[in-house]
């Protein structure tokens, strides 16, 4: 069964088609994309993370489009389109948007375990947290939570996006969350975290920080 990737962009985007190798590669115009891809099954998307490897407004941009596809029933995954990018630009390519599209596919096809599945993710047990300001780290914002900002880890691309979309500062990359912490200016009044990266708290060294003795809620997660 073929497979389509795409390299999404607001008014275009680049795609390509194949299972074994590209068969069809081109540009379309964003609007008319939902049509492109309504035959097929599988779709891999280009997540257009920043150099330093955290997410960037058009990374969130993609994640959204790729929650609208999975809720359709399309399976979703994302790669790291940082490398097609440098090569587009590298070979000097016209179409950079219709090479990136071809790149994707290939990258997948030749290895899939790059690939990071699009998944629905939720509390198992959720509870009503009231904060101004809070620490999350990988778990998904929830109906219960009344937090009005905060900052956040998550490599999880679904649990990112629902907390980028309640107003948090979400950090990819571990080093770059821990540094943030010494720079808040507003103490955080709680942490919400997953209670499979628990051990984190230590990493953190909490001790040493203004966001010592603060309460921490733990939290079961799941993946629909």
């Amino acid at each position: 069964m073929s497979i389509i990737a795409i390299d999404y962009g607001k008014s275009k985007c680049g795609y390509a088609i194949g299972n074994v190798f590209v068969s069809e590669s081109g540009t379309i115009k964003t609007s008319e994309i939902h049509t492109k891809i309504s035959s097929f099954k599988k779709i891999i998307l280009g997540i257009p993370l920043s150099m330093s490897g955290n997410y960037s407004t058009q990374t969130f941009e993609v994640i959204k489009f790729g929650i609208k596809l999975l809720k359709q029933g399309k399976e979703v995954l994302f790669i790291d389109e940082r490398l097609t990018t440098q090569m587009a630009k590298a070979y000097q390519k016209k179409d950079d948007d219709r090479f990136s599209a071809e790149q994707l596919l290939l990258d997948y096809i030749n290895n899939p375990q790059r690939a990071k599945k699009l998944e629905i993710t939720k509390i198992k047990q959720p509870q009503e947290i009231k904060a101004e300001f809070a620490i999350i780290i990988e778990v998904p914002f929830d109906d219960k939570f009344n937090i009005s900002s905060g900052i956040a880890f998550s490599e999880d691309p679904y649990t990112a996006y629902t907390l980028f979309s309640k107003g948090f500062f979400v950090y990819r990359i571990f080093k770059d969350f821990f540094k943030s912490l010494s720079e808040i200016e507003k103490k955080p009044e709680c942490i919400i975290i997953n209670n499979e990266t628990r051990q984190m708290l230590s990493n953190l060294e909490l001790k040493d920080t203004q966001i010592a003795q603060i309460p921490v809620y733990s939290f079961n997660v799941t993946k629909e």
